[in-house]
Order: C-alpha cells, then sequence, then structure tokens
C-alpha cells in the first residue's frame, strides 16, 4: 500500500497542542501530549479524505525550541538516508546473487553479517551448503555457497 506524507504543525496552547496540518485545508485537531499527535491526526487526516489510516504517515513538527528543531531535522534526515541505504543494500544483494558470490563474500563485502543479510528478503537471503567439497580440506566457512534470494 502506497503511503502519502502528511505534516503535522504543534503548537503549544497551555496545557494542549494545537495541531494543523497544512496539506489538508481546514484540518486541525487538539491533543493533551504531544505523543498523541501523530495518532489522532493520522485518523483526523484518514477521516478527513476517506483513505485508510494505513496510507497515512504524519511527521510531527512541534513549535520548539531552535536547538530542538535542529535535533528534529537531523533524525529525519538520518532515517531518510538509513532508507536510501537499505535500498542500496538491496540491490547490490539482489546483483551479488546474480552474479553467482559466494554467501559470506558477499557478507564481507557489505559489511553484514548473516542476520543482516536475511533482514533484506521477505523470505531472507539464504547460504546454500556445498554439495561436495572440491578437496578433503574443510570449508572454514560452511556457509559459503552460493548466495540465492528467495523467490528466485
Amino acid at each position: 500500500m502506497e503511503t502519502t506524507t502528511f505534516t503535522a504543525l504543534c503548537e503549544r496552547a497551555g496545557r494542549w497542542w494545537t495541531i494543523r496540518v497544512p496539506q489538508v485545508e481546514g484540518l486541525t485537531t487538539q491533543v493533551r501530549n504531544l505523543d498523541q499527535a501523530e495518532g489522532i491526526t493520522r485518523q483526523k487526516i484518514a477521516g478527513s479524505l476517506g483513505i485508510p489510516v494505513e496510507s497515512v504517515r504524519v511527521d510531527v513538527l512541534p513549535d520548539a525550541p531552535a536547538p530542538v528543531v535542529q535535533a528534529l531535522k537531523a533524525r529525519h534526515a538520518a532515517r531518510q538516508a538509513v532508507e536510501v541505504a537499505g535500498q542500496a543494500t538491496l540491490a547490490a544483494l539482489d546483483a551479488l546473487a546474480r552474479d553467482g558470490y559466494p554467501f559470506h563474500d558477499a557478507a564481507t563485502m557489505l559489511g553484514l553479517s548473516p542476520a543482516e543479510i536475511t533482514h533484506y528478503g521477505p523470505a531472507g537471503f539464504r547460504p546454500q551448503r556445498a554439495e561436495t567439497a572440491p578437496t578433503d580440506i574443510p570449508d572454514p566457512h560452511p556457509d559459503s555457497g552460493p548466495l540465492q534470494i528467495a523467490g528466485q
């Protein structure tokens, strides 16, 4: 399901927070505590636009002192960077699997543990064990078969 991101501009009004969503004309609401802003605003947006709550994402931006605003901006940028890095990692793992790179080499090249690699696929990326070793020397990496992507 595709999501749309809205901004909840929150301003302190006594013991309450008043929330305005500029992307939806006339949409305002109030919450007692700022930690309620995201959930209540998502529900209000979904109800106002007649869309599923699951398709609404809300970035809560409280009217706050400059250091708080700076920290929020930095945290938002970090979340975006993590998302971009995840997509790039998935693309790299797909390319390495198609090219037949061994599981442990893919992990080493990307600086990931086997557990981290399994995070990147619906059923995970799984190493395959070799049917027979080409020599009598024990494999120091028993999970060193070609990288396999579930569903391919």
